[in-house]
């Protein structure tokens, strides 16, 4: 069996290489799903679509390796318009050698019917990884779209400009360079800024990182400034981000730089006029990778945005446990984790958000060890995204994580799952389950950083019948890849609808099994909307976990999972409140 989740974690010297939708009436269709096992699809004008549960597909090809590194910014919305940018190849090609090509598609309802998609280039030349931004003429939505543009057999960071949303009309320019991605964010007006790599001319192992602003309405490239280069910040194969609030600007790399691998970043108050000092993430093997006792090394995967209204940057990124200066453990779920930093939050210093203290399929080593086969570029908790509501009030972050038991393709399939925090990111709720799919293989999430409420927060992924990178170096077989976009509650996600009958009252059912170990589920009836909240208590009062935090839950009976597999054996107590004034707590029982 093919043990991969880390084969690309130290190719630091090497260089790592680079569905039209109608709006027509769906019918049934089938088709092989690359074992040939027949699945129904739906198929919408020329192209065919699985029926993915509880979402809406936007668009399907068959390229599966959606980031370079960062968790990119595919997706925006505007109330009622979204618009997702995506990679995508044939069936003939899903290395990508000769059809890849970088689209974006837009809905004005929802997400209920979806444009023709919009290439952002035409064959040959090709295109790939891109990020999408709103920009505003006027009253008038436009799209600035940023990512790698090839010429031939060479390639670097491009950007493109549809002045009009929808229309496709680009207009396009390279980055002065050959290298790799240009990746940025709209400031303003006709703003664009970003960064990009650009290999040594004397030495393609190294690489140097730039600072660039592009000018959507003159279509111009100016104000180079190296932020990055050899041997001192970063050497070859930088992978980064970049984020940006008006002309608050952050830029965020991995450092492969073999005795000091690290997450560093520089930020801007002028727009890129100037810049600070190169500042430290998370460093391997110094104070900053022990993290709740765990040593744990920054991986190059990562996420970053603004909280609103404000200069104050926040970071994401996973990590994974590295031995000393020269192995790494790959087969160590105390390593993985994925981590915040904010400025203003915790006094500056990292805020563990997820990892084995509280995900059992990372604490139970029965479930994680021997059962750890990943997509390349992936890790067993990786690709967080993080976003927050437009009012600033609380701040999500999405991450895939792998589902042990390996499939007959050798490979664990993935789940999308999502935390929040409510106050900034001091603390994170529980890890839960976005998608809950044993045979789907859900990947590389991407919040939206525009219209999201504290209730319904805007995210699209990547969902595959099989596990595996086709795309890549995995061998897997070929599926068809979809883009997933979807709605949903932080707050509310663990909360399972149970039947379809409105109950008589108000009541909370004794959770089952009891005793437990480590999981256990808890119902409760509402016999009409209302804001809830559940929270468990120890046996001192003290309280341990909210589980609901003055939600609005439609009528219905409903099922919460409460897990304790950080808690000691005990009496526990959990709280149902609602709103009307309902209040009931029932015991239950840990037993490890």
């Amino acid at each position: 069996m093919k043990r991969v989740i880390f084969s690309l974690l130290f190719l630091a010297v090497s260089t790592i290489l680079f569905g039209q939708f109608q709006k027509t009436k769906p019918f049934i269709y089938s088709c092989e799903d690359g074992k040939g096992t027949i699945l129904p699809i739906l198929r919408y004008g020329n192209t065919m679509f699985e029926n993915y549960p509880g979402a809406f597909t936007v668009a399907s090809n068959f390229w599966d390796y959606q980031t370079n590194g960062n968790s990119l910014h595919q997706l925006f919305v505007i109330g009622d318009t979204v618009v997702i940018a995506y990679p995508a190849v044939d069936s003939t090609d899903p290395t990508g050698t000769a059809t890849r090509l970088a689209y974006y598609i837009m809905s004005t309802n929802g997400g209920v019917n979806w444009e023709t998609p919009l290439p952002l280039t035409t064959l040959p030349a090709r295109s790939g990884y891109p990020e999408i931004y709103r920009t505003v003429t006027g009253s008038e939505l436009g799209a600035v779209l940023s990512g790698r543009k090839y010429n031939g057999s060479n390639s670097r960071g491009g950007v493109w400009a549809d002045a009009f949303l929808g229309t496709g009309a680009f207009q396009s320019i390279n980055v002065p360079e050959p290298g790799r991605d240009y990746f940025g964010a709209y400031i303003g007006g006709t703003t664009y800024a970003g960064i990009y790599s650009s290999q040594q001319s004397s030495s393609p192992s190294l690489d140097s990182l730039f600072f660039v602003k592009y000018n959507t309405g003159n279509n111009t490239i100016s104000g180079k400034t190296l932020m990055a280069y050899p041997y001192n910040n970063i050497t070859g194969n930088v992978r980064y981000t970049f984020t940006a609030s008006g002309n608050n600007l952050f830029a965020m790399w991995y450092d492969y730089y073999t005795s000091n691998q690290a997450l560093r970043y520089k930020t801007s108050t002028d727009g890129g006029a100037t810049w600070s000092s190169v500042g430290m993430i998370q460093q391997r093997l110094d104070p900053t990778s022990l993290v709740l006792g765990d040593s744990c090394h920054p991986y190059y995967v990562m996420g970053a945005t603004y909280k609103p209204g404000t200069s104050q940057w926040a970071a994401v990124w996973s990590t994974y446990k590295f031995v000393d200066s020269t192995q790494y453990a790959p087969y160590d779920n105390t390593g993985y984790k994925i981590l915040f930093k904010s400025p203003s939050v915790n006094g500056g210093n990292i805020v563990p958000v997820a990892g084995r203290h509280n995900m059992t399929n990372l604490s139970d080593t029965g479930l994680f060890y021997n059962h750890l086969d990943i997509q390349y570029g992936v890790t067993a908790i990786s690709n967080p995204s993080i976003a927050y509501s437009d009012d600033g009030s609380r701040v999500c972050i999405a991450f895939s994580s792998y589902q042990p038991g390996d499939t007959l393709d050798g490979f664990n399939f993935n789940d999308i799952w999502v935390t929040y925090s409510d106050n900034g990111g001091t603390n994170w709720a529980n890890p839960v389950k976005l998608t809950n799919t044993p045979t789907w293989d859900e990947l590389y999430p991407v919040l939206s950083q525009t219209g999201n409420t504290p209730t319904s927060f805007k995210i699209k992924f990547q969902a595959t019948r099989g596990p595996g990178s086709q795309s890549f170096t995995d061998n897997a077989p070929t599926y068809r890849v979809y883009q997933v976009y979807k709605t949903f509650n932080p707050a509310n996600v663990g909360v399972q609808n149970i039947g379809t009958n409105v109950p008589e009252k108000f009541s909370l059912k004794q959770n089952y099994p009891n005793p437990f170990n480590p999981e256990t589920k808890i119902r409760f009836d509402v016999s009409k909307t209302s804001f809830v909240t559940l929270k468990v208590y120890n046996i001192l009062g003290q309280l341990v976990e909210t589980l609901i935090n003055n939600e609005q839950l439609s009528a219905g009976t409903k099922e919460v999972t409460f897990n304790g597999s950080t808690l000691t054996s005990g009496i526990y107590f959990y709280t149902l409140t609602s709103a009307n004034g309902f209040s009931q707590t029932r015991k239950m029982m840990l037993i490890k």
